[in-house]
């Protein structure tokens, strides 16, 4: 599993702004980038479809909490003995296992939005330039986030690849998602994007003026509570400092 250094939680250094009386400007639409920012590894470094269920505790910051799909696994490819055929598609200690895996600190945001009654009308979208889309709905599909919610119960408008109207950059999943939600003003959302491929969040505010909040290591739980307090600042028009 995933150390606490890239992605921590920053559990000790944060708390919500949803303990304070400004949950009626929470943004309607939170927008999360995948590949980088959620999850680890990429899709394109995968050599196949994650689709073994990896076990584990739910909450990263406590090792006897519930059990349940923490990771999605590639199955081994490698060759049999000489006296077997084909190839194994068991897990090996000796193996070098390809598991995705959500940063802690965006577990524990998700959890966050699963759980606290404050984010009940906020809408959660993805917008990935995967290059492997089915992949990523793999994860979508596996990976929980608390007992008996999936990552693909808390979504409400998935906007994954570089087809179609999607490129690499991400204003044409935006477009989608605007679309998608009924015509949901742009500037109702929350973005997070790693950006260590381009700046996206840069691009979509330019585009859009959508808020957003860079998370280069991985999405960590003060940097979704500093995009929450950056997305009410801009809301009542108030300046603040990260």
């Amino acid at each position: 599993m995933n150390n606490m250094g890239k992605g921590s939680s920053g559990a000790a250094a944060s708390s919500s702004p949803c303990t304070t009386d400004n949950n009626y400007l929470l943004p309607s639409i939170i927008v999360f980038d995948l590949d980088d920012c959620l999850w680890t590894p990429e899709m394109h470094e995968l050599s196949g479809t994650p689709s073994i269920p990896v076990e584990g505790p739910m909450d990263p910051n406590d090792a006897n909490s519930e059990l349940g799909t923490v990771g999605m696994r590639v199955p081994s490819s490698r060759r049999r003995g000489r006296r077997g055929g084909g190839y194994d598609w068991g897990g090996h200690d000796t193996d070098h296992e390809e598991v995705v895996e959500l940063y802690p600190g965006a577990r524990l945001a998700l959890r966050e939005l699963a759980t606290d009654p404050a984010y009940e009308g906020v809408k959660i979208a993805v917008a990935s330039t995967s290059l492997e889309p089915s992949y990523s709905r793999a994860c979508i599909d596996g990976i929980e986030i608390v007992e008996g919610v999936r990552l693909r119960d808390m979504i409400s408008y998935a906007q994954i690849g570089r087809c179609g109207e999607l490129t690499s950059r991400k204003t044409g999943h935006f477009r989608l998602i605007h679309e998608q939600s009924g015509g949901v003003p742009y500037d109702e959302m929350l973005f997070f994007d790693d950006c260590n491929w381009g700046d996206h969040v840069g691009d979509v505010n330019r585009e859009f003026g959508v808020v957003g909040v860079r998370t280069p290591q991985g999405l960590r739980l003060e940097e979704f509570h500093h995009g929450l307090k950056k997305y009410i600042a801009e809301e009542i028009n108030v300046k603040i400092v990260y």
